[in-house]
């Protein structure tokens, strides 16, 4: 397994690789920049990105990782903020998972060998459903000439139910996606379904989302004679 840490801190960097080394391959870089572009040169099973980082921060690496990569590694996200806010913004701009410093570097592998099981994704400049369109860089929905900008929350929520549709995403997957596991009350999931679902209807797609009671939403487009 390849695994790519960009960490500032000598000191993190050394525990780290004295820790892991034995099970991985490991690179390093010392900056935002070196970091991309090692990113995007190579084929890693997980990336493990600071926040705080000089000349480019990992919030601003990692949404350049998701624009550029065609085969995206899942992102493990190191930082000393820990407000939900901060989370927030990190799931938003693409990270897969969050470990706040200071950290066990057991928890770390622990982490790291379970994202390391999920599937890459493959980038798509669109995601379509349907008549629908979606352009996760503008975080855009176009429909015919018609086009609708997203919040962060509600790009998330559509990406994961394109490409899951016809399937169903459950409630606690969407949630984890956008709070980690700090999520606000039971309502904010809601909310943003039900704004969503407005947008989707002020287009007049086909699309729909579909409550499933028991498990979580799916995106379902209606027949033509509906």
């Amino acid at each position: 397994m390849r695994v790519l840490v960009v960490e500032d801190n000598l000191d993190i960097q050394a525990n780290i690789a004295e820790f892991l080394e034995a099970d991985y391959i490991l690179d390093f870089a010392y900056n935002g920049d070196h970091g991309l572009e090692l990113a995007l040169a190579n084929d890693y099973d997980v990336i493990v990105l600071d926040l705080m980082l000089p000349r480019r921060d990992g919030i601003d690496l990692c949404k350049a990782y998701k624009r550029q990569a065609n085969l995206q590694a899942p992102i493990l996200m190191l930082t000393a903020r820990d407000t939900l806010d901060d989370k927030e913004a990190g799931f938003a701009a693409g990270a897969d998972d969050y470990l706040t410093k200071p950290f066990a570097l057991r928890e770390l592998k622990i982490r790291i060998d379970a994202l390391a099981k999920r599937p890459k994704i493959k980038n798509a400049t669109s995601l379509r459903c349907g008549d629908l369109i979606y352009d996760p860089a503008e975080n855009m929905i176009n429909f015919g000439p018609f086009s609708k900008p997203l919040n962060n929350k509600e790009g998330v929520i559509l990406r994961l139910l394109i490409e899951a549709a016809p399937n169903v995403v459950s409630s606690e997957t969407i949630s984890y996606r956008i709070w980690s596991d700090e999520p606000p009350n039971s309502g904010a999931l809601r909310t943003h379904i039900y704004n969503l679902r407005k947008i989707l209807s002020s287009l007049k797609t086909r699309c729909e989302i579909e409550t499933d009671r028991s498990r979580g939403y799916r995106l379902k487009e209606r027949s033509s004679d509906e």
